[in-house]
């Protein structure tokens, strides 16, 4: 049940190439510091303050989200890595991508900082990789980087393990600042979480996720390096991620207005949350273990922990939420299991009808509010001129149903979303991004470039294609 973002398991092979040490390395002398970081603006306008005010939804208790200064600020620095460029440049042949500009050394920080959950400060980690060989002082746009499902509680923390770092230190390789939340629950430094991960619980991963980039800016600021932040970023995602990235494309708008977002990419995405949880209770698929972490994991954010026994048969409505806090790669005795003995008839037969489970309170209102097609969460237009946002998904993807997210794309496309549209030939969950990742890197440098997204291909839905980084 553990999915990392694609390109993972390569880079986790090149690991021992990374030099690691208990505290950061020595700082470039001599330049003057960075400039500060923007002051966070959370929610100052009348259409924001009004969502801020009332963002609790499916019974959560009302709450206001926190506008304070020090969201982003970091708390406590974890072990510091610094990456050769010699690492990226294998990452970057094996995927075909072909960088048009020299590729950097990297030192790659493991961070905790400010953010807040419903309402309440707690904290989060992430990992920020930025260049450590330049000449001269830079300013460096930021790209957020949304892993996949990699477990519900804190020991399972990405930035704690070593296979994330040579991915994140290749993109920040190629001249920007990265950073790579965690999430909330998913904490890799200092006092336990003390709950869940919220898993595909939109609002909380994006929240964490924007304060991450703001905590990107605040470290740099305070290394006195050649390196400072821009308060201009891009976002990508992949799987979980991927929904991620589009949760961060909904309410950057609203949260993070001193920042400049420049677009999305949004890889092999449950972006049709109620579509895919329907199919995984109408027949047992690879998707049907996800819906258990689902409302395993969220139910704990929703407060309905002790109502489980509406989703689950006995033991599992007691069991299953303990083995998600236990162990990142919960449910192996479930593999083997059907739907019938994991879920309820009541919630199977919802499941069934014509209206889905959409309509069973609270389970259906959880998920229809995390799905991009259902929620509702108005999506505000992007300010930035060049914005745009890339939806890649895998012809093969057995867990991320294709079928599901094609009329996905076209439903957000009607609603107003631009977006280009690639499909992967033959690629699986796990090898969509990797096979896209050149069109990826590209789609992200016109971005900050200020170019504007294809319009011929705009909402566009062609058929599965190769892509550059597919294999030859």
């Amino acid at each position: 049940m553990r999915l990392q973002l694609p390109c993972l398991a390569a880079a986790a092979a090149l690991s021992l190439a990374c030099s690691s040490s208990s505290s950061p390395g020595t700082t470039v002398s001599g330049p003057p510091p960075c400039t500060a970081a923007p002051t966070p603006v959370v929610a100052k306008t009348p259409a924001t303050q009004a969502f801020a005010g009332s963002s609790a939804h499916c019974g959560v208790a009302p709450y206001t989200w926190l506008d304070t200064p020090d969201l982003g600020d970091v708390t406590q620095k974890g072990p510091h890595d610094h990456i050769v460029a010699d690492v990226s440049q294998v990452l970057f042949a094996q995927g075909n991508v072909k960088p048009t500009a020299p590729v950097h050394d990297v030192d790659l920080d493991q961070i905790a900082y400010v953010t807040q959950d419903r309402g309440k400060k707690v904290e989060a980690t992430a990992l920020v990789a930025y260049p450590s060989d330049l000449d001269a002082k830079a300013d460096l746009d930021v790209i957020l980087v949304l892993h996949g499902t990699a477990g519900f509680t804190d020991t399972c923390a990405p930035s704690s393990t070593s296979d994330a770092k040579p991915l994140i230190a290749a993109l920040a390789a190629l001249g920007y600042v990265a950073v790579a939340p965690d999430y909330l629950g998913l904490k890799g430094l200092g006092a336990p979480t003390g709950f869940l991960h919220p898993y595909l619980v939109g609002q909380p991963t994006a929240i964490a996720s924007l304060d991450a980039v703001r905590a990107a800016q605040k470290l740099l600021v305070t290394e006195h390096g050649t390196v400072c932040a821009k308060p201009r970023f891009a976002t990508i995602g992949g799987s979980q991620g991927g929904h991620a990235a589009l949760w961060v494309d909904r309410l950057a708008p609203y949260y993070a207005q001193e920042l400049v977002h420049v677009g999305v990419v949004a890889t092999v995405p449950p972006a049709d949350l109620v579509g895919e949880v329907n199919r995984a209770l109408r027949a047992t698929v690879p998707a049907s273990l996800n819906t258990a972490a689902f409302y395993g994991a969220a139910s704990d954010w929703y407060g309905v922990s002790n109502r489980l026994s509406e989703v689950f048969l006995s033991p599992l409505d007691k069991t299953f939420a303990a083995e998600l806090s236990a162990t990142c790669s919960p449910g192996d005795d479930l593999r083997t299991k059907q739907i019938a003995d994991i879920y309820t008839k009541t919630l199977l037969d919802a499941a069934a009808s014509s209206d889905g489970v959409a309509k069973v309170t609270p389970w259906g209102c959880m998920v229809a509010e995390n799905g991009l097609t259902t929620t509702s969460v108005k999506r505000l237009a992007p300010a930035y001129p060049g914005y745009g946002v890339m939806w890649v998904i895998g012809e093969a993807d057995t867990l991320v149903d294709p079928a599901t997210e094609r009329p996905a794309f076209d439903a957000l496309c009607g609603q107003g979303m631009s977006m280009q549209f690639l499909e992967c030939a033959a690629a699986t969950h796990t090898k969509a991004t990797a096979w896209a990742l050149p069109e990826i890197i590209d789609f992200v440098r016109d971005r900050f470039d200020g170019k504007a997204p294809s319009a011929a291909a705009n909402c566009v839905r062609s058929a599965a294609t190769q892509w550059r980084g597919t294999p030859s």
